[in-house]
């Protein structure tokens, strides 16, 4: 490495910093939909002009909340609850609608959307893509993943709480499928004791539902870690490549929005730009704190892996570059990755891991601002993804 290189590096940490104060102190909390992350997308739309690169916005309805498709689960088993002693016939509907609540939990959980995804209140969202060619003619393409969106001050679905998510839902599934069996059985043999058993089930989701509402009514995160941190990366990637692009491999910079909703910024970009098809997907996740980390294994309840090449690959750089420190590990946490993987693309996640909460630093809270932010952190990161880009590139 060159002296001139170790001198850079303190130039380029102090601007990723600068980067990370725009969007989670100046700009500050970006809900999806919301000003803010329209404001953080015209900030990233900016720097990447500034650097002779052609911005694309693109602009999508999505979903105003994630918690809309916990709820919508929970007003179907509560209709089935309500309308299932009205006759003989609406006893068969109360099941239906109780076991299709269950149905709809899994969907959220496990593909982060709803079949009845144009029924619930939407939002426009936006993301903003740029290319960066390569010196010679195109062999592969790399893309690098970081959202703009912040999610809300979570009660549950937060930093420390990863096992409560997990048997929650378990438990909320559970729920929802007794009640369903409970009146498929009072349904067919008339007996009334299914449905008194079921109301403790009903008081469990309506429970559920107070909680799922209150809060929706809670301020937005700062997002410094999740996710400032990584779009200052990933735009610190793109001042990097435009002085140095690589030999045969194009970059796309993305940074997607609505992906603390359901993940409809990637699904929009995948759906435009079929020659992604084939590409790698390295998806950057609170990378401003905490040990970096390469995720082996993500998801609640069905979990998923990332392509095992780029596995080999990340596993590789480790070894080359133990300065960095970075290290396999397991999180149970719902990323774009998640998308990625279940429809076949090739990809990875790199992530911040705090060690005091097995989460992302400082995951969906208010304390997520920018002095919890590490620029060692933010250095190391934007290390090993160039690093990785290099090694791809060969």
């Amino acid at each position: 490495m060159s002296v001139d290189t170790e001198r850079e590096k303190p130039n380029m940490t102090e601007a990723l910093l600068t980067h990370v104060e725009a969007l989670a102190r100046e700009i500050g909390p970006r809900g999806t939909g919301t000003t803010g992350e329209e404001q953080a997308a015209y900030y990233v739309r900016e720097q990447l002009q500034k650097l002779g690169l052609a911005a694309k916005e693109q602009r999508f309805l999505t979903v105003g909340d994630m918690n809309w498709f916990p709820i919508s689960a929970a007003l179907l088993a509560l209709c089935g609850t309500m309308i299932y002693p009205w006759a003989g016939w609406t006893r068969w509907l109360g099941a239906l609608l109780a076991g299709l609540a269950a149905v709809l939990l899994w969907w959220a959980i496990t593909r982060a959307d709803s079949p009845f995804w144009c029924l619930l209140p939407r939002v426009t969202s936006r993301n903003v893509v740029a290319r960066v060619t390569p010196t010679g003619k195109t062999q592969q393409r790399v893309v690098v993943l970081s959202h703009l969106d912040s999610n809300r001050c979570r009660l549950v679905w937060r930093a420390g709480k990863a096992k409560t998510i997990k048997y929650g839902s378990i438990a909320t599934l559970a729920v929802y499928g007794a009640i369903g069996l409970l009146y498929l059985l009072g349904a067919a043999t008339g007996w009334h004791w299914p449905y008194l058993a079921s109301f403790l089930g009903a008081l469990y989701v309506l429970a559920t539902l107070i909680v799922l509402l209150a809060e929706m009514r809670r301020p937005y995160s700062p997002g410094a870690n999740d996710n400032a941190a990584s779009v200052a990366v990933n735009l610190g990637l793109a001042e990097r490549l435009t002085k140095d692009p690589l030999e045969k491999t194009e970059i796309f910079l993305a940074f997607t929005g609505a992906e603390e909703v359901d993940h409809r910024g990637l699904k929009v970009l995948l759906g435009e730009h079929a020659e992604l098809r084939e590409a790698l997907f390295i998806d950057l996740e609170g990378v401003g704190g905490g040990d970096l980390c390469y995720l082996t294994q993500e998801g609640l309840i069905k979990h998923y892996r990332p392509d095992p090449e780029l596995v080999a690959l990340v596993e590789e750089m480790a070894k080359r570059r133990p300065d960095l420190k970075v290290k396999p590990e397991v999180l149970l946490v719902v990323d774009e990755v998640q998308t990625l993987r279940r429809l076949g693309y090739r990809a990875i996640c790199l992530a911040g891991r705090d060690p005091q909460t097995d989460s992302l630093p400082y995951w969906h809270t208010c304390e997520d601002t920018l002095e919890h932010v590490s620029a060692a952190a933010l250095g190391r990161a934007a290390e090993f993804v160039w690093e990785m880009l290099q090694e791809i590139d060969r």
